[in-house]
């Protein structure tokens, strides 16, 4: 009776966080409500008593039930069913410690070499496909809702299919980080079922297919990526061209929205911070634009720079709800902290994810130093 494709997450048997992704619509249920809910969920509840059926009208008009029962509702509609804006979920697992959010580096490999990035290359994926169903099966345990998944090349993983099944069985929401060269309209058959991926992000550098081809150092992969977002648009996935700004493509950048983008329905989110490598080279800084390229760009995008807008206060959720995985199962509080030094929280391979976000010294000492502090995301001087 509860429909597949929901993804939610309950805790304590005392809060139910269920989330429609196609629809992007997120509810919150409690008590009586709540109580019912489960009750189909884990032990396929099929009579119902008076004022079960009172409740039952409402999961099922609230699309938290699929039931052929017909009953007429004569009670005031109960409070304890709620759409919710997800960032009253966010607060609140802020507030409670809850792991609700993070990034997963499912590998270091990559079939592009592009020249700004930061990714330290690996010949093969150091986690195996048991170790990352470990990791899965942890996260939900503890309460992760939603993910991003990214590498390296997601799709360099022989598994990764495997991998996007068992998080859609596991009710996570995903989001998508990829250049796109390997999906062809074989890979859309395989992933087009997961109703639980409510965005996908693909990287591309330029509307010239030679810059393109030249910043990734891969011939032809422009054409490639191109196609896979014109078969993912095509298949309903809702999507978002990703492009870093550097030297290479300052020319060319603005032809991604106006060229494809805007022809193709698809936003376009620019970049112009490039960032050092993961070993703490800048080599690959030599990239990046100068005040003038900054200044056009600016113009371009209409980015606000007013200072009411620049000093909003936002806390840092690194270490409260939020973490980041890497590609050998290391525990970060965020991936930018992961450039910042070398010692992870500790590592998902050897150590429970319970014990490591609820009892590790690291996250304790996180915790203390960012105490209602706000954070500055582009710079971040936290050690471990």
């Amino acid at each position: 009776m509860i429909p597949k494709d929901l993804v939610y997450r309950v805790y304590n048997n005392t809060l139910a966080i269920i989330m429609d992704v196609p629809k992007n619509r997120v509810v919150l249920l409690q008590n009586e409500p709540l109580k019912l809910w489960l009750n189909i969920l884990n032990n396929g509840q099929k009579n119902f008593t008076s004022q079960e059926l009172n409740l039952l009208d409402e999961l099922k008009l609230n699309g938290l039930v699929q039931s052929k029962i017909q009953h007429t509702q004569n009670t005031t509609p109960s409070c304890n069913i709620q759409d919710v804006d997800i960032s009253v979920v966010n607060y609140w697992a802020f507030k409670n410690h809850i792991p609700i959010s993070g990034h997963f580096e499912l590998t270091s490999r990559c079939n592009l070499r592009c020249s700004h990035c930061y990714t330290m290359f690996s010949k093969k994926d150091t986690l195996t496909t048991k170790e990352v169903f470990k990791i899965i099966d942890e996260m939900q345990m503890n309460g992760t809702l939603g993910l991003v998944l990214t590498g390296g090349e997601i799709f360099a993983r022989e598994d990764i299919v495997d991998i996007l099944r068992y998080f859609y069985e596991k009710k996570f929401v995903l989001r998508l980080n990829t250049n796109g060269v390997y999906i062809d309209e074989k890979m859309l058959n395989q992933i087009k079922g997961f109703t639980n991926i409510y965005r996908i992000h693909i990287s591309l550098y330029s509307a010239d297919e030679k810059i393109h081809d030249e910043i990734t150092n891969q011939k032809g992969s422009f054409t490639k990526t191109l196609n896979a977002i014109k078969l993912l648009k095509e298949a309903g996935f809702t999507l978002r061209i990703n492009c870093s700004l550097m030297q290479a493509n300052k020319d060319t950048y603005k032809e991604i929205k106006t060229n494809i983008g805007d022809k193709l329905g698809v936003a376009v989110h620019y970049d112009p911070f490039i960032y050092p490598k993961d070993d703490g080279s800048q080599n690959n800084m030599y990239t990046t634009f100068n005040d003038e390229q900054m200044q056009d760009y600016d113009i371009f995008t209409d980015r606000k720079q007013d200072d009411e807008v620049k000093s909003k206060p936002k806390l840092c959720k690194a270490g409260y709800s939020f973490f980041s995985i890497t590609e050998n199962g290391g525990l970060y509080p965020c991936l930018k902290m992961k450039r910042c030094y070398t010692n992870p929280l500790g590592n998902l391979v050897h150590t429970s994810f319970y014990d490591i976000w609820n009892k590790s010294d690291s996250i304790k000492m996180i915790r203390a130093s960012l105490d209602n502090k706000l954070r500055d995301c582009s710079a971040c001087d936290l050690k471990i």
